[in-house]
């Protein structure tokens, strides 16, 4: 029997699993991240001890599954996107350790480009040129905003404050690389500068219509050298291994593919369709759709490459709520469980007729720090914890149901019948059953989603795919229609639902 192995690298965890290939969970590992904070708004983490982290992942995977090395047949990578580092082209040394996605030290930078008046005459030309040529690279063009998740103002912060870097910036000698791009330069033994194709368009350096990193004019006007950036590859490594004659191995096991992970967990799913989507609830909450060959665009919410395997394109749209691990901590330190079994076990069924609490918090926008503000609306001398905990969760239903009506106003043609779920937010049954019932979608979530982490399940199959264990997505889909589990929408409480949606949409809007 053929086994796969897939690293998924998160904002909190390190995950490998070892996937047989009949799809069955072999051997896992998990270890925490370790997230230096060194001054208030810093995020990073240790290089070297992320890839020492990987590897004993890795080897402890192995160990459960009581298989060696060479067991295995090749490894597929998922990674965090916009977590970032740069090194010296010549030594290899970095130059800081990866600056993540969640740093928000460039804070007043990004309030600089948004205000300045180069930044805004752009946004005007560029709205004037979609009204006359309605392009979808002028609406994006006219709405885009910089903000702290992206990699460019932190760029910018690294020339103001590193003399090292901005010395070697100058006699190009400098390398750039978000994280796949430095773990693969290093199972290459320093021979590949690339990055995947679905990770280099959530940089913000990236044009999605021209499937290349932006023109070379943009960088330099920011003073950046674009020889810094990494060649942009699919998904699919093994084709660029065989042209360019190089290994890439993790314990010497062959890399076969690598894919941010959003996109692993859209394609673990079984999303492969236009218009199919999932969303994932973990730190924070994701909701993917597939747009299918070409972008599409809506406003507020981000384009990004899905994936690009082989001759598979898919692009999608993403939409970003970085809340969702706090609420869950908010639910249980207000007393409203004390672990997920307890969690799942608070009242269903017509809990929404008797409990009218709202928990009303602010949207994520990406241009601004991330708000701790949220209230809780309609508390009564009667209200218990479960009444508040169970709002929480109703919050997630809400801001879903949100998304997609935003999703449907931009684009009538979408309409989903299936919202798959993942995440260890979702392994609560309320929460399911409750986003199926706010928006009268069919929720389906792996019967296993305890064993199976599905960002590491695509990171496999395309891992898989590449070596041969798999012939093609069909089997994915057959593996999925067997293993996924359930919750269709109650219609009886339609009406309930949609009337307390209202009022939840307008609580927010008068408070925030």
């Amino acid at each position: 029997m053929d086994y796969v192995a897939a690293i998924d690298i998160g904002t909190s965890n390190l995950k490998c699993q070892i996937f047989s290939s009949d799809f069955h969970v072999m051997g896992s590992s998990i270890q925490k991240v370790n997230i230096l904070k060194p001054f208030q708004g810093w995020e990073e983490i240790n290089p070297n001890e992320l890839q020492s982290g990987v590897k004993q992942v890795l080897q402890n995977a192995l160990k459960d599954a009581d298989l060696k090395s060479n067991n295995i047949k090749s490894i597929g990578l998922s990674t965090q996107r916009n977590t970032f580092i740069t090194w010296n082209k010549t030594t290899g040394e970095p130059y800081h350790n990866f600056i993540t996605w969640g740093d928000a030290r460039s804070n007043i930078i990004v309030k600089q480009l948004n205000k300045s008046l180069t930044f805004k005459v752009v946004k005007y030309i560029s709205k004037i040129l979609y009204l006359i040529f309605a392009k979808k690279q002028f609406k994006i063009a006219k709405s885009f905003t910089f903000s702290n998740v992206q990699i460019l103002p932190k760029l910018l912060w690294l020339l103001q404050n590193n003399r090292k870097f901005r010395q070697d910036m100058k006699n190009d000698n400098v390398q750039f690389g978000t994280l796949d791009t430095w773990l693969l330069y290093q199972a290459s033994n320093r021979k590949m500068h690339i990055t995947d194709i679905s990770c280099a368009s959530a940089t913000g350096l990236f044009n999605l219509f021209t499937m290349s990193w932006m023109p070379n004019f943009m960088f330099q006007y920011f003073g950046i050298t674009c020889t810094i950036l990494p060649s942009v590859c699919n998904s699919n490594l093994s084709t660029f291994l065989v042209e360019n004659n190089v290994t890439c191995k993790i314990s010497n096991i062959t890399i076969a593919c690598s894919v941010a992970d959003q996109s692993a967990s859209l394609y673990g799913t079984g999303s492969f369709s236009k218009y199919t989507a999932k969303v994932t609830m973990g730190t924070g909450m994701f909701l993917d759709i597939n747009c299918g060959a070409s972008p599409e665009v809506c406003l507020g919410y981000f384009p990004l490459v899905g994936w690009a395997f082989n001759e598979d394109i898919c692009f999608s749209l993403e939409a970003v709520d970085y809340n969702s691990g706090s609420l869950i901590q908010l639910g249980k330190s207000i007393g409203g469980f004390n672990n997920s079994k307890e969690l799942n076990m608070l009242k269903q069924g017509n809990a929404c007729l008797t409990n009218n609490v709202l928990f009303v918090l602010p949207e994520f926008e990406p241009s601004k720090s991330m708000r701790k503000d949220y209230s809780f609306i309609g508390v009564t001398s009667s209200t218990t914890k479960s009444d508040l905990t169970m709002s929480i969760l109703e919050s997630f239903a809400f801001r879903i149901k949100k998304i997609l009506d935003n999703y449907h106003n931009e684009m009538p043609q979408m309409v989903l019948n299936t919202l798959w779920v993942d995440g260890g937010v979702s392994r609560n049954d309320y929460i399911c059953q409750t986003i199926a019932n706010v928006t009268s979608t069919t929720v389906i979530r792996m019967k296993n989603n305890n064993r199976t982490e599905v960002s590491c399940l695509g990171a496999a199959f395309m891992a898989g795919l590449s070596s041969g264990v798999w012939k093609n997505k069909n089997e994915l889909e057959n593996f999925r229609s067997k293993s996924d589990q359930k919750f269709i929408p109650n219609n009886n409480d339609s009406f309930i639902n949609e009337y307390k949606y209202i009022r939840w949409l307008y609580n927010q809007k008068c408070l925030y």
